[in-house]
């Protein structure tokens, strides 16, 4: 075979490999399915096609679990959604590609926020790219309902309880809500917000400090978390957080309580944002940013070397493809040097809010999806949680010496 035939099959088989990536991912809603057909377009306008190979469960715990599985049986796709404290772990383990030569040529040290920078940069440099940022104390509302009713937004969770009350007496549904412990954690993380401030959330839920945790201010929380659960009739499809979504776009529930995927969700059914559903700070939360951030790990295999996961990250990185993407997903740009006044303007609110968030020292990690601490910890606590919901019979005090117990083992 002569030089030039060689060559040819060289250059086929290093196209042929690069051509087809791996992504796996939880984005299976409509809304988040929207943005992901941003990230494939990205990739195939420059010759890679994607494979999205996605994990049903929009907590992603169901999609760490399938990661770790195909990881240890030495399958791992070519790259991953992840979040937090978890991008470390991997990287200890030494199957992930670094970004550093992606971050260097997009200024991230300049551009990103510290608090991303902290989550996707190692010692070893940067392991992740960072993606999204999401604000997860959002109270969405449907005004038609509200008007009904006849009542204000609420800003307390007095007066939150006062309307669900009586939207549950006139026959609506108060809170669509799905029934998977990352749902039930969510509310929970609101509710100790509310009572303890950030100080005493950061020292319970992120930090798991027993005094803490083993508190009044605490008890308190989940006593309003159980005044929830017996006002919350699960009337939903299913247990997935977008059917709730629909319950309060299609006039069925009166208010949501959630993250800006959310946002993404109803702009994907047409639903106009914010006349007809509209966002507001949970009660109790104004000046708190309670945030995750969705970033994306590259993987070591024999089928996706360093120099396609380099190539991959860097279209991924690009500044125009991460504008477009949050302004679909719902969500706010981790880059400080994009413009988003032609965003929705819920995400402008949101901005503005982390902002000041950031200045006032109240921008906060969720403890439910592995934001705050090790995903260990946080799928005990978060299974707890949602025992307690469920489970009428449980007491505070039990709930309190689990958290306690896992805590101490953490």
């Amino acid at each position: 075979m002569n030089k030039l035939a060689l060559l040819t099959i060289a250059i086929a088989t290093t196209h042929t490999a690069q051509a087809d990536v791996e992504f796996l991912h939880w984005w299976t809603s409509q809304g988040e399915q929207k943005a992901l057909t941003v990230l494939k377009q990205q990739l195939n306008e420059n010759q890679i096609t994607l494979s999205p190979s996605p994990v049903l469960g929009g907590g992603g715990d169901s999609a760490m679990t399938v990661l770790q599985a195909r990881a240890i049986a030495g399958n791992p796709p070519s790259f991953a959604q992840i979040e937090g404290p978890s991008i470390k772990a991997w990287d200890a383990i030494g199957i992930l590609h670094d970004v550093d030569s992606v971050a260097k040529k997009h200024q991230w040290d300049e551009i990103l926020y510290p608090l991303t920078i902290q989550i996707n940069k190692s010692d070893n440099g940067y392991v992740a790219l960072p993606l999204t940022l999401h604000r997860l104390n959002w109270l969405w509302v449907n005004h038609s309902l509200l008007q009904q009713l006849n009542q204000p937004v609420p800003t307390t969770w007095h007066e939150m309880f006062s309307v669900m009350e009586l939207a549950k007496s006139s026959g609506i549904n108060p809170l669509a809500v799905g029934e998977q412990p990352w749902q039930i954690a969510q509310l929970f993380e609101n509710l100790v917000i509310a009572t303890g401030g950030v100080e005493f959330y950061s020292r319970a839920m992120v930090d798991l400090k027993s005094d803490s945790i083993n508190s009044d201010t605490l008890r308190q929380a989940l006593k309003q978390l159980r005044r929830l659960s017996l006002l919350t009739d699960n009337q939903l499809d299913d247990d997935k957080w977008d059917t709730a979504t629909t319950a309060l776009a299609n006039n069925q529930a009166l208010f949501q309580l959630g993250g800006d995927w959310i946002l993404g969700e109803l702009m994907a059914k047409g639903i106009s944002v914010p006349s007809q559903i509209g966002c507001y700070p949970t009660p109790e939360s104004d000046g708190v940013f309670l945030y995750n951030m969705d970033s994306l790990i590259f993987m070591a295999s024999k089928s996706f070397n360093a120099q396609q996961a380099s190539t991959t990250a860097n279209l991924l990185a690009d500044k125009q493809f991460q504008a477009q993407f949050n302004l679909v997903k719902g969500s706010i740009p981790v880059r400080m040097d994009i413009d988003i006044n032609h965003y929705n303007p819920c995400q402008i609110q949101s901005y503005q809010d982390f902002k000041q968030a950031l200045d006032k020292k109240k921008a906060v990690p969720s403890m439910i999806d592995s934001m705050a601490v090790n995903p260990v910890a946080q799928q005990a606590i978060n299974s707890e949680i949602f025992r307690f919901y469920r489970n009428k019979q449980l007491t505070e005090e039990t709930v309190i010496k689990r958290i306690i117990a896992i805590a101490e083992s953490n």
